[in-house]
């Protein structure tokens, strides 16, 4: 059905990272935190995601 396409994982994994930080960002949005302290969680959550997303593009480039 899939055969050699190689697409397939990078088509499935995108999503569910991108769904993954939604969800952390959400979670720290409603969680009871000083203000100061979410916004260094969610900078710190960002510069991960960008690390992991240019990991990942440059394993498929």
């Amino acid at each position: 059905m899939f055969g050699n396409d190689n697409n397939y994982g990078s088509s499935f994994f995108i999503p569910l990272f991108l769904g993954g930080v939604v969800g952390a960002g959400l979670a720290l949005l409603f969680a009871p935190q000083s203000g100061k302290k979410m916004r260094r969680k969610i900078a710190d959550m960002a510069d991960d995601a960008k690390d992991y997303a240019s990991t990942y593009a440059k394993k498929l480039g």
